[in-house]
């Protein structure tokens, strides 16, 4: 069952920018929902005291560039659907 969630501009922006970078680690695509249950798997760890603080950084300052190649991704998938 699917749920509807209210998210700010800047939220989603970091949101796709994550989706984008775990796309292009994985080699595979990457839905937003599997993107917010890996930083909750993140913060979890995190929370434990595994200190994964430093990927999830990297992951928001390392994916410039690649969003407008992940929307165009997924625009495309969104509209064969």
């Amino acid at each position: 069952m699917s749920e509807i969630i209210r998210v700010s501009k800047d939220v989603k922006e970091k949101l796709v920018k994550i989706s984008a970078e775990l796309q292009l680690s994985k080699g595979k695509k990457v839905s937003l929902n599997e993107t917010i249950g890996y930083l909750i798997t993140l913060y979890e760890e995190n929370k434990k005291g595994n200190k994964n603080s430093q990927l999830l950084l990297s992951l928001l300052g390392s994916a410039r560039g690649i969003r407008e190649e992940f929307e165009r991704s997924r625009i495309e998938d969104e509209s064969s659907s």
